[in-house]
């Protein structure tokens, strides 16, 4: 297998746009002349049309004609539950396969996704736009060069404010047999944040409910993660939220460090008050800023993966090991078994 490089045009193929990030993608991918949309394909005869009328694209009846047209990237943007027939078919025809979150509905089905990847050589970008976040890159960066000395607390809120969608009560994202609920859908961001930062965890306990409307199940819950260090890592998920400030806190023997405005109902708040990033080490008198924009919807932040789609297509960008990519999935996933069964899960008891 080759990956493009040096061509004149990157050829991107839509596999699938039950998810609504892809229109984001779509219109910043309209700013770079080398990109070629080549067309959609999704299941949905009537989605299908509406979107490739919409975005002016080829609309594609089967997707063996779609990806057969010498495509560079295919972005894969069905329903959850369809990924892996999705990949399997996309890998026989497409070097480089971008999946928009989550991996997979069950640890069988990632498993599978990722064997079929290994086998057709073919290589895989999860679209976690938390990973491309500059925010969450200097937290990783702080992180890494161990500013705040040993690491104690991280806690992580992460939210929406779904009530206040009309009709989402009937969308896919919240049917059990196409997504399974809120927290695998979104609850999955802050879970791979976690892991990205920190590796894998030693345990995990979850509560997770639903509070507001019983047809959108597992609208709040929180989990904490313990690592061998000691280290708490905490992430609270409410999609009943319609306000916030304060989105990340990290504590260390040395320091702490706060973010501000990091998720939809607090980034799209027309007055923030508040710097976007800043950490302080103990002994200093005054917070320190990070040089980080804090943009002024939550779009910004999603828009932010489709030129790292470009750089994946053209070889310019290693995306994650297959490796953190089912742990990520595991460690959503066992967050339901952990609060179905109030018990504290210890990972390695999961590791086949």
């Amino acid at each position: 297998m080759t990956i493009p490089t040096n061509s004149s045009s990157i050829r991107i193929a839509l596999y699938g746009v039950a998810h609504g990030h892809i229109s984001h993608y779509i219109e910043e991918f309209r700013k770079f002349t080398s990109v070629h949309l080549i067309g959609v394909y999704d299941a949905d005869a009537e989605r299908s049309l509406s979107f490739s009328d919409r975005y002016k694209l080829r609309k594609f009846d089967n997707p063996e004609e779609l990806l057969s047209q010498h495509i560079d990237v295919v972005i894969v943007g069905c329903e959850t539950a369809y990924h892996l027939d999705a990949i399997s078919l996309s890998c026989r025809y497409v070097d480089n396969i971008a999946l928009q979150k989550p991996l997979a509905t069950t640890v069988i089905d990632g498993r599978k996704i990722l064997q079929e990847i290994q086998k057709a050589g073919a290589r895989l970008f999860v679209l976690w736009q938390m990973r491309v976040d500059p925010a969450n890159q200097f937290i990783k960066q702080i992180i890494d060069e161990k500013r705040l000395g040993q690491l104690l607390h991280f806690r992580r809120r992460h939210c929406l404010s779904t009530h206040r969608w009309p009709d989402f009560q009937q969308s896919w994202h919240v049917n059990r047999q196409l997504n399974l609920g809120m927290w695998a859908d979104d609850a999955a961001h802050p879970i791979d944040l976690v892991r990205w930062l920190f590796g894998g965890p030693k345990t995990l306990y979850a509560d997770i409910d639903t509070l507001v409307n019983p047809e959108v199940p597992d609208d709040n819950g929180i989990a904490i993660f313990r690592y061998d260090s000691g280290l708490f890592a905490e992430i609270q998920c409410s999609f009943t939220s319609d306000f916030g400030e304060t989105t990340t806190e990290l504590v260390g023997t040395n320091g702490m460090l706060i973010q501000y405005y990091g998720d939809a109902p607090s980034c799209n708040q027309s007055e923030k008050l508040n710097y976007g990033l800043k950490w302080k080490i103990f002994g200093e008198e005054e917070w320190r800023k990070a040089e980080v924009v804090t943009p002024d919807t939550h779009a910004f932040r999603i828009k932010a993966l489709a030129p790292k789609i470009l750089d994946f297509a053209t070889g310019a960008y290693d995306p994650p090991s297959t490796d953190e990519y089912l742990d990520s999935l595991k460690m959503t996933l066992l967050c339901y078994e952990s609060s179905s069964q109030k018990k504290q899960i210890v990972l390695r008891d999961y590791a086949n």
